[in-house]
């Protein structure tokens, strides 16, 4: 239940606190007072998108609070999830902060909270129906959300959601692979021609910076046989060597190391240079032997190096780019020649889940039309209530030709009314006047109210389109709704105000020139005060006011009105 809201610098709101009861609250106000104002914080408390230029003229930031008590399970649990503390009670704080730059901040219960939180909150919280709301009615494709909400098939009709997706996805895989196994085969010959190509080519990764440092050794062989060899002589086997020279001055170390054991750290770094000379003297030595001219392996090399590059030329890639472009020819291509097994096993799946799909479509089918039969007798009974005791509500359905399976189903629905005695129900969207309308949907919601536990009902301007005796049969309608929830209804009407428990009157007026709007609780003097105001206009007569009394007996008493 909402408790209280609280608004501060939001539009022409400087501040104000509306505390709310359970039973039928109702908000009324001249236009441009602020109702709808009070609404549009509701509505950003709980997530929704604030216009940039909302917070009041001279404020830094705009702020909403909404207090609930008593909120449902499912609040505390998704609060709880969120790691927000959630005391037994249960009350809930939701605070969002707008600066000026349209940038926002949520809190839940005191805690920085996400967006997506808010919103998941206000399913549970509120249920808000806008003044025309019951013009859905005259679009045909939303009955059968309503019959859905109604028979409470959410459930139902969430998995007939989940069903139909994996059918849309099953066929979308199916498809894909038939396109590519048709674009394949189109291009089979192409594919086998360059996956044998590549594949005789025996690319190796590396291969080719190793043929080019083959390449350049033996083009120039002699040039580097004449200066490996100056430096075998020069550091090994030629006379004054270094190797012969280290040796000798290694033994006069080694004659000095007896006399001074401080020189064998020295000793031992020249014993080290010695064999390292001797490993590189050794290792030129053989670079020599293997290094003879050699013509033939040198044109094998420039072959194969120019059969490299062509390849890459050819197929504007590096050796390893090559080398994946031959094993996804490979896959390629088998995946065309096992292409059928592969379609086979894919219109399998296609089948199992159209399958699926369409048990699932004949049981939500059957519980729709149980729900329907369920509808209509429950219809029967609050049209009675509203005025239309002789009306006929019906639900009809499409004959199964023609009728195609969707996300929701298989079932093309549409409601039928005969407004009176003797009539053939006809479509509702078609024959139904404005206060027909408004008397229906106020009756679907009445129904769908027990689906939604503990959320706060909100109309808005329910009032639309109807006057007179109908406007006194909803406003007995909404106090009797009450009695199961808490409603909140925003109204000009003063016959549908006068049914409400709770009456808050929404002012604005100019405070050293500015507009600022106020919230009051009415007390029954204030009462007959303001339904006089509405009734009258501007100059409240005697005969308003009295009016206005009469009015609130009639509300206060509880009794159905008269059809």
């Amino acid at each position: 239940m909402l408790r209280a809201l609280r608004v501060s610098d939001l539009a022409i709101i400087d501040e104000i606190e509306l505390v709310l009861e359970p039973g039928f609250n109702v908000i009324t106000g001249e236009t441009g007072a602020g109702k709808s104002i009070l609404l549009q914080a509701l509505d950003i408390a709980l997530g929704g998108r604030p216009d940039a230029d909302l917070v009041r003229t001279g404020a830094d930031e705009a702020v909403v609070e909404a207090l609930f008590v008593d909120v449902p399970t499912a609040v505390v649990e998704l609060v709880t999830a969120a790691g927000i503390r959630c005391d037994a009670g249960p009350e809930l704080l939701v605070r969002r902060v707008i600066g000026r730059g349209g940038r926002t901040r949520a809190y839940v219960n005191g805690a920085l909270s996400s967006l997506a939180l808010l919103r998941e909150l206000a399913q549970h919280l509120l249920r808000v129906y806008g003044q025309d709301e019951h013009q859905a009615l005259r679009r045909v494709e939303s009955h059968r959300e309503l019959l859905d909400a109604t028979g409470s098939l959410a459930a139902e009709v969430e998995e007939m959601r989940a069903r139909f997706t994996s059918l849309a996805g099953a066929r979308q895989a199916l498809e894909a692979r038939r396109e590519a196994q048709r674009t394949a085969q189109e291009r089979l010959d192409l594919i086998r021609f360059q996956r044998e190509e590549l594949e005789k080519a025996g690319l190796v990764s590396g291969e080719e910076a190793e043929l080019q440092a083959e390449r350049s050794r033996l083009a120039h062989a002699e040039r580097l046989g004449s200066l490996a060899g100056a430096v075998e002589a020069a550091t090994y086997s030629g006379e004054a060597s270094a190797v012969d020279t280290i040796g000798r001055a290694l033994a006069s170390l080694r004659e000095a190391e007896r006399l001074d054991p401080g020189l064998a750290p020295v000793r031992a770094l020249v014993e080290t240079a010695l064999a390292e000379l001797e490993e590189a003297g050794g290792q030129l030595g053989r670079y020599l032997r293997s290094l003879a001219p050699d013509p033939a392996r040198l044109e094998t090399v420039e072959r194969r190096l120019a059969d490299l590059a062509r390849l890459q030329k050819k197929y504007a890639g590096t050796i390893e780019e090559l080398i994946g472009k031959r094993d996804a020819l490979a896959e390629e291509l088998a995946m065309v020649e096992d292409g059928e097994r592969g379609i086979a096993a894919l219109a399998t799946a296609a089948e199992d889940a159209e399958r699926r799909a369409t048990e699932w479509a004949a049981r939500l089918g059957a519980a729709r039309r149980r729900a329907s039969a369920r509808l209509e007798r429950a219809m029967a009974m609050e049209l009675r209530q509203l005025a239309l005791a002789g009306a006929r509500f019906a639900v009809r359905f499409a004959d199964g030709d023609g009728v195609t399976l969707g996300p929701s189903g298989a079932d093309e629905l549409e409601f039928f009314l005969a407004a009176n005695p003797g009539e053939d129900p006809r479509p509702l969207a078609r024959v139904a006047s404005g206060g027909e309308l408004s008397r229906i949907m106020l009756a679907l919601k009445t129904l769908m109210a027990g689906d939604h536990d503990g959320a706060t009902l909100i109309f808005d301007e329910v009032d639309t389109g109807i006057g007179g005796r109908v406007a006194e049969v909803v406003g007995w309608k909404l106090r009797e709704l009450g009695r199961r929830r808490q409603v909140l209804t925003v109204t000009h009407l003063p016959v549908i105000a006068a049914f409400a428990e709770h009456h808050v009157a929404v002012a604005k007026r100019t405070v050293r020139g500015r507009t600022v709007s106020t919230a009051s609780p009415l007390s029954n003097d204030a009462r007959v005060a303001e339904l006089a105001r509405m009734l009258g206009g501007a100059r409240v007569t005697r005969e308003a006011r009295e009016h206005a009394e009469e009015l609130l007996r009639a509300g206060r008493g509880g009794r159905r009105p008269a059809a």
